[in-house]
């Protein structure tokens, strides 16, 4: 009589490379999907304008910053209007803001869903850079189409704008990484996370021009991913001057550390997280 039998070995959290948990998290993109639409419904569900405030954002965002730095500070516009300025840097802006903020809260936000059922925990910061990148792109357009109206010049490498949103991505689901399972444990750090993020947003060129800035401290944006990320998609939409080598290089090493220590933040302290959230 033969038996067969099937040795399955389960390893702690801690002990499981990178490389699986990322096999794992493509084994189950099904569930991604899901859950990002589910994201996608519940936010717009029972609005009465629905997904049309993707638009109506950054457009009164804009209008109130073009008042302000245009009609009372007399700021001068860069090479474009400056409300196509300020809507470009606006349209990326409130992607990082929303997947920052919100992936940094996604663990406590699915609670119930991490202590009943078995999935890959990487899944969760990840859902809201998928679900929020369908806003972004809806933004764009509205961008483009206000850019045409307008009779502004619409850069051909317009194109290449989803992989602005895509390093958008990666960058905020890196950060989510470290902030999320420490959310989780510390809930001062999601308290203090909108605060940081309006900082960061004046420490940007977001509305204004880094010509703004005096030319000895312009170094700094080099190294700021923010501003690298909405830099480029003001190039790539509305042309003017290209982001530096070094910025975009600065950026992708910045962006794969944060990414390799946050994993490893976070399959650390996994094993804790259901008994602290």
């Amino acid at each position: 009589m033969t038996v067969n039998a099937t040795l399955k070995i389960i390893k702690p959290h801690s002990a499981r490379t990178l490389l699986e948990e990322l096999r794992d998290i493509w084994s189950s993109r099904e569930l991604l999907l899901v859950l990002a639409h589910r994201e996608i419904a519940v936010r717009y569900q029972q609005a009465v304008i629905g997904i049309l405030w993707v638009v109506l954002q950054p457009l009164i965002t804009t209008a109130i910053f073009t008042v302000v730095f245009v009609v009372f500070a007399r700021i001068p516009s860069p090479g474009e209007s400056y409300p196509l300025f300020a809507f470009a840097g606006l349209a990326i802006w409130q992607y990082l803001s929303r997947t920052m903020i919100d992936g940094g809260g996604s663990l406590v936000l699915n609670a119930a869903l991490i202590t009943k059922v078995s999935f890959p925990r990487l899944i969760i910061p990840l859902v809201t850079p998928v679900a929020a990148s369908l806003d972004c792109v809806i933004a764009l357009i509205a961008l483009v189409v206000t850019a045409l109206l307008m009779g502004a010049h619409i850069s051909p490498l317009v194109i290449f704008a989803p992989l602005v949103i895509l390093a958008a991505a990666m960058f905020s689901y890196s950060v989510a990484l470290w902030v999320a399972p420490l959310n989780a444990v510390y809930r001062d750090v999601g308290i203090a996370l909108p605060f940081v993020m309006q900082i960061l947003m004046y420490l940007s060129p977001v509305v204004y021009p880094a010509t703004l800035v005096p030319e000895k401290y312009r170094w700094l944006y080099q190294l700021n991913p923010i501003a690298v990320l909405v830099n480029t998609m003001r190039w790539v939409v509305l042309g003017g001057e290209p982001p530096s080598i070094g910025s975009v290089v600065m950026f992708a090493v910045l962006t794969a550390v944060l990414f390799v220590g946050g994993s490893r933040l976070f399959r650390a302290m996994e094993g804790t997280l259901v008994d602290r959230i």
